[in-house]
């Protein structure tokens, strides 16, 4: 059985990506979606999310970036947002294995929570209970 490293360069970071978003591309829920908008934005979106993990992930510093492409709009189901994250931690998992890669599926976990969250009616009550 091959041990697989753990995410430590920046090359890594791209192969991460690029096999995440191969799956993307595959998949029938968010292919149709992410090809959609592929064809108007890309490759400037891949370049901000690289750096995105690359901040997130190796401490690079500089851009920001963001986990998703820029002018990608998601529907609001709590569908689209779950496969996601199955991709990426199955992106993350098919290529990397220890505390780096950990970090990874972690933060996509996160990522995930967030936009579950930030989705659902609020009411004060629900607001009180996060805190």
């Amino acid at each position: 059985m091959q041990t697989l490293p753990d995410i430590r360069t920046e090359a890594d970071i791209t192969t991460l990506i690029n096999t995440f978003y191969e799956k993307v591309g595959l998949d029938e829920l968010l292919g149709p979606i992410f090809q959609a908008d592929a064809q108007v934005h890309w490759p400037q979106p891949l370049f901000t999310m690289q750096a995105f993990w690359k901040r997130v992930l190796l401490n690079t510093g500089g851009a920001d970036g963001w986990p998703f492409p820029g002018g990608l709009v998601l529907p609001n189901t709590g569908e689209y947002f779950q496969r996601w994250r199955q991709l990426f931690l199955a992106a993350v998992e098919d290529n990397f294995n220890g505390p780096i890669a950990e970090a990874a599926k972690a933060k996509a976990q996160e990522i995930a929570r967030m936009f579950e969250y930030k989705r659902q009616p609020r009411t004060l009550l629900s607001f009180l209970r996060t805190l």
